[in-house]
C-alpha cells in the first residue's frame, strides 16, 4: 500500500489536500478523478462562471505522480429567462 497526498486547486486558488492510502497506481487515478468529479459538481454548480479545477497527486517523497485538470464553460442562450 502506497501513500498519496491529493491536492485540489479551482482556478489557481488551493482548496484542500488529503492523504490516501491505496494500492496501485491505477486506484490512485481512479480515486483522483472521481474525487475531481464529485468536488467539481459541488463547487462548480454554485458559479455562471467559466471554471478549472486540477487535482495534483504526489507520492510520500513529495514528487507529482498524477495530474488531472477539469474546465467548465457554461452560458445560458439569451432567449431562456432565469429560473
Amino acid at each position: 500500500m502506497s501513500k498519496y497526498l491529493f491536492e485540489v486547486v479551482r482556478n489557481g486558488h488551493p482548496l484542500g489536500d488529503a492523504w490516501v492510502d491505496l494500492d496501485s497506481r491505477s486506484e490512485m487515478r481512479r480515486e483522483a478523478l472521481k474525487a475531481l468529479q464529485d468536488i467539481a459538481v459541488d463547487e462548480m454548480a454554485s458559479s455562471d462562471l467559466d471554471e478549472s479545477m486540477t487535482v495534483s497527486v504526489y507520492d510520500d517523497a513529495g514528487r507529482l505522480v498524477y495530474s488531472a485538470t477539469i474546465s467548465v464553460s457554461q452560458s445560458f442562450p439569451a432567449s431562456q429567462e432565469s429560473h
